[in-house]
């Protein structure tokens, strides 16, 4: 096995930032209106599959987000974890022009404002179940109420950058 050895971590962000980078994720969108103003935050600390009864689904939000500040109030969250092909999309919902985020976006916006980006792989409409303190970070639980499948492949993010899936050979096992 080859490895590099990492040691005992000595408190520098960057080497656990490049340690948890070999864990791929999908890219999550939250996006929802609230009071008229639409409002998106592009995570990949989404996880699925937290509990089946109730259901939930877990997202890590740093603390010093502006935008967690206005979603965090939604009556309702959308949840759309992006496909293949939406990298430029993922980009500008977390561009720093919170104003163009949304210019020219197909969305759908649902009747208590959970926002929904069209070609998702996943989407989920979901309300704060429950929220603590995790270092520089808030982990939020979200009690999914909606979902819809998509028929796209999900958009992957691993290594700090963007990638996709590949189908592995098929292995004849005799």
């Amino acid at each position: 096995m080859t490895q590099t050895k990492v040691g005992i971590f000595d408190g520098d962000p960057k080497v656990v930032r490049n340690a948890f980078a070999q864990f791929p994720s999908g890219v999550a969108v939250l996006a929802a209106d609230v009071d008229g103003s639409k409002h998106a935050l592009v995570a990949s600390s989404f996880m699925v599959g937290v509990s089946l009864d109730p259901c939930l689904s877990a997202v890590a939000v740093q603390k010093s987000s502006e935008t967690w500040k206005v979603l965090k109030d939604a009556a309702m969250m959308g949840v759309s974890i992006l496909g293949k092909g939406q990298v430029e999309l993922s980009r500008k919902l977390a561009s720093k022009n919170r104003a163009a985020r949304f210019e020219q976006v197909a969305i759908e916006v649902g009747d208590r404002g959970a926002i929904f980006i069209d070609g998702a792989a996943l989407w989920l409409q979901c309300f704060i179940h429950d929220f603590s303190e995790a270092g520089d970070h808030w982990m939020v639980l979200l009690e999914v109420n909606e979902l819809g499948i998509g028929n796209h492949e999900p958009l992957v993010w691993h290594d700090a950058k963007f990638r996709e899936l590949v189908d592995a050979r098929t292995i004849d096992v005799e």
